[in-house]
């Protein structure tokens, strides 16, 4: 009857809480795993840095404040997961699986709608993987979450922890960057004459 009385409330309330973190983060798993995948460059380095990520969110999830931005706030865990942790590894950069990285990626994102455009839509996604993979880390992050995981300025620049001007500024250069390698693939394969004519 003690025990019921000192721990079952506890136990109760840790419950709870695992239940709202579970609302929160479970529908992020894909995106947190597609940025992760694109910052590691490797299928098992991104499980673990997404698994670390969790991990870490749960552990500090008393310290979130509800009603705030859950996306940017675990989105910062796994930036500064990877930075902290992935960045160190010395055969992290020659580490380019893209193969096993596009076949995991693509298990996880929506099947293309009909055979026919099936292998454009793959060829597609890995140019744009492969141009992804051209940019430096910085700009990288930037453009994974604005533009895959539609963060706004104010969470990029807390998940990044810079100011909103930097993640602007980066944003513009990465997104020219990724335009510039995207062009010169669109011209070497035919899907335009002259690469003047594309922006």
């Amino acid at each position: 009857m003690i025990q019921k009385i000192f721990i079952g409330p506890a136990a109760e309330n840790k419950y709870q809480l695992l239940k709202q973190f579970e609302a929160l983060a479970l529908p992020l798993f894909d995106r947190l795993y597609s940025t992760a995948i694109r910052m590691t460059r490797h299928s098992q380095d991104a499980e673990d840095l997404v698994q670390d990520t969790y991990l870490k969110a749960w552990r500090y999830f008393h310290r979130f404040e509800p009603g705030s931005n859950f996306a940017g706030w675990i989105f910062r865990i796994l930036i500064n997961n990877f930075i902290n942790e992935y960045r160190k590894k010395k055969n992290m950069h020659a580490r380019a699986d893209f193969d096993t990285a596009t076949k995991t990626f693509a298990a996880k994102t929506t099947v293309p709608i009909n055979e026919e455009t099936s292998d454009y839509h793959k060829t597609f996604d890995d140019a744009i993987t492969a141009a992804l993979e051209q940019l430096p880390e910085h700009y990288r992050a930037v453009i994974l979450l604005s533009d895959v995981n539609d963060l706004k300025y104010k969470e990029i620049a807390e998940a990044l922890n810079c100011p909103i001007g930097t993640v602007m500024s980066r944003l513009n250069r990465g997104r020219q960057m990724l335009a510039k390698s995207l062009k010169k693939y669109a011209v070497e394969n035919g899907y335009v004459v002259d690469s003047d004519e594309l922006i």
